[in-house]
């Protein structure tokens, strides 16, 4: 028998408590002499030795009420009439190159033994001895990991993932994964061209080494970066509001923020024929978004997480929102437009401590798997519970 909470079964030992308080209850007291009684002293004395039974059917009827209850608590599953499932191995890999030369010989052992090996992609492409391409993405984001994860069939199968550890990993709370996983990390060594932009005036901008933003004429020579800009030309950016006041603060944050960074934008108020827009800011919802464009959609909150769509629940005026009230909005919006060319740059690794608080198994028994037994031990417990309320109310113990 196996248990989802076993350490639920600790409550088990709740069962000293009835027995501490019947021993209390047939503690004897201080015997008074008393002259009219002593010839019944040995009569009585016959009569108390031991414990009475009823009392002891209560006691008994008391532990296995608690010790039940701690079962049902710890939801037990009965698997002794269930054949073991044949668990097969399921080996997803971070689309990289550290990544998949580190564990080339792992990979290859296991496409020897004919398990599944495929690429953490949007189409969870399969990697072959004869195509062995790899997808190529400008960055990996945790939350494309959490999709590829979501859309695999884990069931009767043993996860091992594959994936570079660093920073971040830790933009989502939790990554969930099965019951039966193991990770397997690398710690990219490799100087990774940085990415960047280009503003206004040639001014280029990108994350230094002190991990701040920085907007000058020329690239850092010490720096490593990627042979062309995350972005050419200007960014095409929508303000669609309904709310005239929020328009208006938004437009000036991005207006500081053109003036500080040199962000090369073009804002519209209105669509424009013929004109695709790289960030759109709305306080609607898009009907159809691009996975090309940013959103972000002010006074919604909704479970769905894209990637390139940020929902805040507050409208982005100085009297609904502490970001625009105390001048912090032009920074935000800037921090998610770096977020989304991927210039927010960081390949520190993570502590094994961290991964392991990260990576969460939220792997549970289906209802089938147990609600027979459960149903059985409730049921057991009701009629348990009735027949001490009945044992204590008859003899009034």
């Amino acid at each position: 028998m196996q248990f989802v909470e076993p350490s639920l079964l600790w409550g088990a030992l709740a069962v000293s408590i009835p027995v501490a308080i019947h021993f209390w209850h047939q503690k004897q007291g201080k015997p008074l002499p008393w002259a009219a009684t002593q010839w019944l002293i040995e009569k009585q004395q016959q009569q108390s030795r031991g414990l009475r039974l009823d009392n002891i059917l209560l006691l008994i009827c008391r532990c296995l009420l608690l010790g039940l209850l701690a079962v049902l608590l710890a939801q037990p599953i009965l698997s002794w009439f269930t054949k073991p499932p044949i668990i097969q191995k399921l080996h997803l890999v971070q689309p990289s190159p550290a990544v998949s030369e580190n564990f080339k010989f792992e990979l290859t052992d296991a496409q020897k033994k004919k398990e599944r090996v495929i690429w953490a992609d949007e189409r969870l492409s399969r990697i072959d001895d004869k195509s062995s391409d790899m997808p190529k993405y400008a960055a990996f984001s945790p939350l494309q990991l959490q999709t590829a994860i979501n859309r695999l069939d884990t069931k009767n199968t043993e996860l091992h993932l594959y994936i570079a550890n660093n920073q971040t990993l830790a933009s989502l709370p939790a990554i969930t994964v099965p019951a039966r996983f193991r990770l397997h990390t690398v710690i990219d060594s490799v100087s990774q061209p940085r990415p960047y932009l280009t503003g206004k005036n040639g001014r280029k901008l990108f994350v230094n080494r002190a991990g701040k933003l920085t907007s000058i004429p020329l690239l850092d020579p010490t720096l490593k970066f990627r042979s062309t800009p995350a972005h050419s030309g200007p960014i095409f950016t929508l303000l669609s509001y309904r709310n005239e006041r929020e328009r208006q603060t938004v437009k000036a944050a991005l207006n500081a923020l053109t003036d500080v960074y040199a962000v090369d934008l073009i804002v519209d108020e209105a669509p424009q024929p013929n004109r695709s827009y790289a960030w759109v800011l709305t306080d609607q919802p898009p009907a159809k978004p691009s996975s090309q464009t940013l959103y972000i959609v002010s006074g919604a909150e909704t479970s769905e997480k894209e990637a390139n769509i940020v929902f805040t629940n507050e409208s982005l005026t100085p009297q609904t929102s502490d970001r625009a009230a105390t001048g912090q909005l032009p920074e935000w919006l800037g921090t998610q437009l770096m977020r989304h060319y991927s210039l927010v740059f960081n390949h520190q690794p993570l502590s094994q401590l961290d991964l392991k608080s990260l990576f969460i198994s939220s792997a549970k028994p289906t209802t089938a798997q147990q609600a027979g037994l459960q149903d059985a031990l409730l049921l057991l417990f009701v009629v348990l519970l009735l027949v001490e309320r009945w044992l204590a109310l008859t003899k009034n113990a």
